[in-house]
């Protein structure tokens, strides 16, 4: 008897002592998604032109165009009406519209007549943070950016005389 109730015990705590089977496998469903947007361009409309100035006699002025577009000059720099009219370069970003874009102005270029330089410094009218501009519009549409850009160039009256050009590279990117 004693064997038999030996026997029926370890049966029954075979029984209470199996583990539960786990679950061998699991799953769930995951999506995905994309928007897909224009891509960005950039153009420049007009370039950056400081017309005619003749340096000044003694010492030293500037000549500045806003970035409105307006010259002015300092310093004994006399501005001449002939030549080249005055104005600040102009360049429009177009992408998606509603979209966050970084646009990048150099802070300085240099102009060359040959061997001689002059540096300008640049302007623009960007309103806030040139990195955090908006294009115009809403996701789904053109949008676009217009701005422009001025500077201010040193002419002193040893600069040499003769015809100065440079080029600067204006850039924007989404951000």
């Amino acid at each position: 008897m004693i064997k038999r109730l030996s026997a029926v015990a370890v049966v029954a705590i075979s029984v209470f002592a199996a583990p539960a089977f786990a679950q061998s496998s699991a799953s769930t469903t995951g999506s995905g998604s994309i928007t897909v947007i224009r891509p960005l361009t950039i153009t420049k409309t007009a370039d950056l032109k400081f017309g005619t100035v003749v340096r000044p006699a003694s010492g030293s002025g500037t000549a500045v165009v806003s970035a409105a577009g307006a010259r002015s000059v300092t310093g004994g720099v006399v501005g001449l009406a002939s030549g080249d009219t005055p104005a600040a370069a102009a360049f429009t970003v177009a992408g998606e519209g509603g979209q966050s874009v970084s646009v990048t102005i150099p802070a300085s270029f240099s102009m060359a007549n040959g061997s001689d330089t002059l540096t300008v410094t640049t302007s623009n009218s960007l309103t806030g943070s040139a990195a955090s501009q908006v294009l115009s519009n809403a996701l789904g549409s053109a949008g676009s950016l217009a701005f422009t850009v001025g500077g201010s160039v040193p002419v002193a009256s040893t600069t040499t005389t003769g015809a100065y050009t440079g080029s600067f590279t204006v850039s924007a990117a989404y951000n």
